[in-house]
């Protein structure tokens, strides 16, 4: 498995099964809490749980911050993540819709991209992609999920 793969599976089988409440299963490579220190080595804000998942010399990680999660990796088949992340999302959930594409607004050669996902009785989540592209200096691909309420 590839670290994109990885990071779309965290995404679609993890974050927006756990926000749809439709988990099944486990996922294929056993997750290593990091610890607070680590957490702060990353620029990660205190008081949330990140989880990394191994893959090869590195992995991806998975962190929890307040009501949403953000997986993220750096380098490796960045170029890959986002057209992975897309399949399978169409996959999962097909009425899922991309609300935007567009040139990053505060990174160079970065894509912004936002997705959103009705699972139905008022639950949806929104899903920001920062994607690096091949000229980016700064190769860390970054999907935010951030489930929601819809009130009627």
């Amino acid at each position: 498995m590839s670290h994109s793969e990885l990071a779309a599976k965290l995404v679609v089988d993890g974050c927006l099964a756990i926000a749809a409440g439709t988990v099944q299963g486990r996922l294929p490579i056993e997750g290593m809490a990091v610890t607070e220190l680590e957490r702060a080595e990353l620029g990660l804000p205190q008081g949330g749980k990140t989880v990394f998942y191994p893959l090869r010399e590195s992995g991806v990680f998975l962190d929890l911050s307040g009501a949403g999660a953000s997986v993220f990796f750096a380098d490796h088949d960045f170029d890959r993540a986002l057209p992975a992340l897309d399949s399978a999302l169409k996959r999962a959930y097909p009425s899922a819709k991309q609300s935007k594409d567009s040139p990053h607004p505060r990174k160079k050669n970065h894509r912004f991209r936002t997705y959103e996902v009705d699972f139905g009785n008022g639950k949806l989540a929104l899903i920001e992609v920062d994607a690096p592209e091949a000229a980016a200096r700064r190769r860390k691909f970054v999907a935010r999920v951030v489930p929601m309420m819809r009130k009627n």
